[in-house]
């Protein structure tokens, strides 16, 4: 046992498909040549249909990150007024880009484990009616929470605001309709729910932001200028040099998400969710989100009391399981458990039962086997 065989269950980077790692090792060739425009329209095409876009889309060769930078950089000018959904540590990325690029941040105030109020978000509009974006986070892995993305963009649309979309960890493991709910600008990233190594930044933009980008003459943004970015993919090309082996590895990833089907990849999510949130609670765990808004990408859990954060995760890493803690006002309050991309009952059900050995060696007075029992039901 080294650190070649630990279990990552932590919110990114996951576990990654053995033919995902192969692809990368294929030898290099020129990105300006037919052979690689044709990998990057593939990749393209395929994965407008995980998005459930038509629209324009564009990969970047930076982190999830790198695509919110370049939402915000491309469509707000100084001075713009951005309405911000708060309620997670991602979230809160957004006012931190805003207001780089000279925009002022509006928050809407959310409960950490809660979902966005929409009567409050509703009565932030209607006192600030020069606000022209709005930004959330779908999927906030801080908290384990899944904002109602489907309500928040009707909102907008009634108030005729460009809505930008954090979907990093929803995209490929939750449904996501791009298109269908309204969502303007959407952002995702390669290390989540797509199966894909870090480094990788997704960006699927509408016919109503690109007017904004358009009329504008100072995007302060070299490297992640979307104009830029359109105006060689006319070629299918890419701007700057791509990270080669990440374009590698993301056509495959596509391409064995699409095998598997988007329902049928949905469907595997929400039901690890299902049994990890069984499983913890039945050990006796309380689960940190709202339940109505839980994550089917992560579930946050709170520690029982006496149960130290550094200790338990110190000793589930003893036996090979890598976990997340908690983040900003949480740290130390929380444990967090991914079940993204090739999760299946198999790491569900493992990260159940050395949650419940690790008790045990801790001292806590549990029954072994009822998470892991609670959780099969759920599967059979």
């Amino acid at each position: 046992m080294d650190e070649q065989n630990i279990r990552l269950m932590i919110p990114g980077p996951v576990e990654i498909h053995p033919k995902v790692y192969q692809a990368m090792n294929r030898l290099l060739y020129g990105h300006r040549t037919n052979e690689f425009r044709e990998i990057l329209k593939e990749s393209i095409e395929m994965l407008k249909e995980i998005c459930r876009t038509q629209n324009d889309m564009f990969i970047f060769s930076g982190s999830g990150t790198s695509a919110m930078d370049s939402a915000i950089a491309n469509l707000v000018s100084k001075g713009d007024e951005v309405l911000n959904i708060m309620g997670g540590k991602f979230a809160e990325r957004w006012i931190e880009i805003t207001q780089t690029y000279g925009g002022k941040s509006i928050p809407v105030n959310v409960e950490w484990g809660k979902a966005v109020n929409l009567d409050e978000m509703i009565a932030v509009l209607e006192n600030n009616p020069n606000i022209k974006f709005i930004t959330f986070t779908h999927n906030e892995t801080s908290t384990g929470v899944l904002q109602p993305g489907e309500e928040i963009a009707k909102i907008a649309q009634e108030y005729d605001k460009l809505l930008i979309v954090d979907a990093i960890t929803s995209v490929g493991g939750d449904y996501c309709e791009t298109d269908k709910w309204g969502f303007d600008v959407l952002v995702t990233g390669s290390q989540k729910c797509l199966g894909i190594p870090p480094g990788l930044g997704m960006i699927a933009v509408n016919q109503r932001a690109w007017e904004v980008i358009e009329n504008r003459s100072d995007i302060p943004s070299y490297y992640l200028n979307l104009k830029k970015h359109r105006n060689s993919f006319k070629k299918y090309d890419t701007p700057y040099t791509p990270a080669l082996p990440l374009f590698y590895a993301a056509h495959k990833a596509f391409q064995m998400i699409l095998e598997e089907g988007y329902e049928n990849r949905v469907k595997r999510h929400r039901l690890c969710a299902q049994a990890m949130r069984e499983g913890m609670k039945t050990i006796g765990f309380d689960l940190f989100a709202d339940q109505q808004y839980a994550s089917n990408t992560v579930t946050a859990v709170k520690y029982l009391d006496g149960l130290d954060d550094a200790e338990f995760r110190k000793t589930m890493l003893k036996h090979k399981v890598l976990i997340a803690g908690g983040q900003g006002k949480v740290k130390g309050k929380i444990f967090r458990a991914a079940h993204m991309n090739l999760c299946t009952d198999r790491e569900v059900l493992l990260m159940l039962e050395m949650t419940e050995l690790v008790l045990k060696e801790l001292g806590f007075d549990i029954e072994l086997g009822a998470g892991v029992s609670a959780a099969e039901k759920v599967f059979l």
